[in-house]
């Protein structure tokens, strides 16, 4: 029997369409193999340093901060270069009318996840993972420094149907002046659970998840990786630190390899247990200037383009899941045990 599920978080319900559900396996797609176009001059790869905005950050492979001038790079972070947001732009809103309208203050940054013309996060080995969450700490950190910026959205779009407009693997940071809708809604729904509880929502879904292990794909010293229990899409996938903390930026170096073991994980299932599917992933941190220590907690989401929202999901913001996060899970674990 089809069940409603409710998001203890955003207070939101979805719907777990279990007598309509597929298997885990039918979401296999045929792999399709993409090749660059003969001639095709692609602006991240190496030597094409020229083609894009001047760069901010430069790191080699083996995690060090290079000159501009070094052509030994393995991740680069530079300024989109259309970007969605402009950094001398005015923050604060005015009214027009009954409207209230501001500039489109904030900072849009493109990480160049390899020197290398690659097209899927899976060609990248675990410790070139840890580099890229090191570049997105590193930016964190920096883009923190500045009091007008309050939050910062790490997302990354991997193949055309996630809206990749550049096949060369990069993620995108996103600097707002203000929280987004998203993350304003998971602070106000962990604050009212700690108020009624004085615990930590995510922490408490931790526990449980562990104690029931129906949705539990791998763990390590410091991560789970997990399929969340109202799940709004199939294979939605979730890595969650087992410290409590708000922020990612503020994570233990030392810890950095056990999170991109996690992400290998998954992107590694992926690319060869699913088909290479477009996928978005992000990862939901805390504000940068306010404090929400007891209450919030931070996570990375991946959720991969295998439905499509239709007309009950637009009318009602109620999402329907065609498959059980349990059944996902156990398939994940099964392939990834094998491997592991």
């Amino acid at each position: 029997m089809p069940e409603f599920r409710r998001d203890i978080i955003l207070d939101e319900w979805v719907i777990i369409a279990t007598e309509r559900a597929k298997r885990p396996e039918m979401f296999i797609e045929e792999k399709v193999k993409i090749e660059k176009p003969s001639g095709m001059i692609c602006p991240f790869d190496k030597g094409n340093e020229s083609m894009t905005p001047p760069e901010i950050l430069r790191m080699d492979k083996n995690g060090a901060i290079i000159n501009y001038t070094n052509p030994d790079w393995q991740i680069r972070v530079v300024p989109n270069k259309f970007p969605a947001l402009k950094p001398f732009a005015a923050p604060g809103s005015v009214l027009h009318g009954i409207y209230n309208v501001m500039d489109g203050f904030g900072l849009h940054e493109v990480i160049i996840n390899s020197s290398e013309h690659i097209l899927n996060l899976s060609q990248l080995s675990e410790y070139q993972l840890s580099l890229i969450a090191d570049v997105y700490i590193r930016r964190l950190k920096e883009i923190k420094k500045d009091s007008r910026i309050e939050s910062v959205i790490i997302m990354l779009n991997q193949g055309r149907d996630a809206g990749a407009s550049i096949e060369h693997s990069h993620s995108q940071i996103f600097a707002l002046p203000f929280n987004s809708p998203v993350l304003e809604k998971e602070l106000r729904g962990t604050l009212k659970y700690y108020r009624k509880y004085k615990r930590c929502a995510v922490c408490d879904i931790l526990s449980f998840e562990l104690k029931e292990n129906l949705r539990i794909i791998f763990e390590n010293q410091y991560f789970v990786i997990m399929q969340p229990f109202a799940s709004r899409n199939p294979f939605e996938t979730w890595i969650i630190p087992k410290s409590h903390h708000p922020n990612f930026e503020n994570i233990k170096e030392d810890i950095i390899p056990a999170f991109a073991q996690c992400l290998k994980i998954i992107v590694d299932f992926f690319y060869n247990d699913l088909g290479n599917p477009s996928f978005n992933y992000y990862i939901h941190t805390g504000p940068l200037h306010t404090k929400t220590d007891h209450h919030y907690h931070w996570h990375f989401e991946l959720v991969p383009k295998l439905s499509i929202k239709a007309g009950f999901e637009i009318a009602t913001g109620i999402d329907i899941c065609v498959a059980t996060p349990e059944d996902t899970a156990k398939f994940m674990k099964e392939k990834i045990t094998k491997i592991h």
